[in-house]
């Protein structure tokens, strides 16, 4: 007996539920994505050795039990932000000196320019202070 061979028709996969799918995706990740807007401050980084005394501008000296000097002036950190706003009024473009002292830790130099940066202050640089 010779049986007679039918083709086979190959059938096709059904795309439809595959790009359903894609297409939900691509919206919950569009939806689900949030899209920060990073705001941020020019800061100089100290060198290597303590650089020259920085003239004309607002100088504060971090100590490392929280205590500050501003402009030779000791005060709390609280009443930074009053002192900032006062000086920053008037030209925003003030340079900003930060010193800090051995000990000082990396959150109380953060915490210092958090306030600076939230005064207005734009212009800052960071150094240190090396006792002798």
């Amino acid at each position: 007996m010779d049986f007679e061979r039918r083709s086979r028709r190959q059938r096709e996969p059904n795309l439809t539920a595959l790009v359903d799918i894609i297409l939900m995706l691509v919206i919950f990740f569009m939806l689900s994505t949030s899209f920060i807007i990073s705001e941020s401050m020019e800061l100089s980084l100290p060198g290597g050795k303590a650089s020259a005394s920085v003239v004309d501008a607002l100088r504060i000296q971090i100590a490392p039990e929280g205590t500050l000097v501003v402009d030779q002036r000791p005060m709390q950190r609280t009443e930074l932000g009053q002192v900032l706003v006062e000086r920053l009024g008037n030209n925003p473009d003030i340079k900003i000196a930060i010193f800090t002292t051995p000990g000082v830790s990396v959150q109380q130099l953060v915490s210092i320019l958090d306030e600076v940066y939230l005064s207005g202050g734009r212009n800052v640089q960071v150094d240190k202070i090396e006792y002798h």
